[in-house]
């Protein structure tokens, strides 16, 4: 029986703890120290850097108006693996709840559609019931304003989150 050895490959650590990995051929997504975010699939990882064909994919419309994705290729581009600033954070649940999106909506809609009814049915907008339910709407915007605020998009190499070849893997 042949054994082969274990290629090359990047591990994203979050204290210690391996959250993603990548090798060759691993679609790459990460923001280089001139916050510059770049994208690709990995072709060689070498000690202390890696290959990356730079790729960009997105949607388009075809003949037919439908979309399809279309790949625009950059290159080859070598990075340093010091010079990778940021990682792109993976959403964990429901996104639109997460960022607070459904949130800001859903208040916007209802604060508007009670405005609209108020004004049509000639009900007073400043009666002590509807100011209630405005105040209670404004309160749901807020909070989904401040959601979006804190909501991350990004991890950033440091002390909590590492990205280490399989040469600069720290051993204990």
């Amino acid at each position: 029986m042949d054994a082969s050895a274990q290629g090359d490959f990047l591990l994203l650590r979050k204290n210690e703890q391996v959250i993603q990995s990548y090798v060759k051929g691993s679609y790459f997504t990460c923001q280089l120290a001139t916050k510059q975010w770049i994208e690709g699939r990995i072709r060689l990882i070498k000690d202390d850097s890696v290959f990356m064909e730079q790729m960009n994919v997105q949607q388009v419309a075809n003949f037919w108006g439908m979309p399809t994705l279309d790949t625009l290729k950059y290159g080859l581009i070598k990075i340093a693996i010091h010079d990778i600033y940021a990682m792109p954070y993976k959403e964990h649940g429901i996104g639109v709840v997460n960022n607070g999106s459904l949130f800001t909506i859903g208040a916007t809609g209802y604060m508007v559609l009670n405005i609209i009814n108020g004004l049509t049915q000639n009900e007073s907008i400043t009666s002590s019931k509807n100011l209630t339910n405005l105040g209670i709407a404004a309160g749901v915007f807020l909070f989904g304003e401040i959601l979006h605020w804190t909501h991350r998009t990004s991890i950033i190499l440091g002390k909590k989150y590492q990205l280490y070849s399989t040469a600069t893997i720290p051993t204990k």
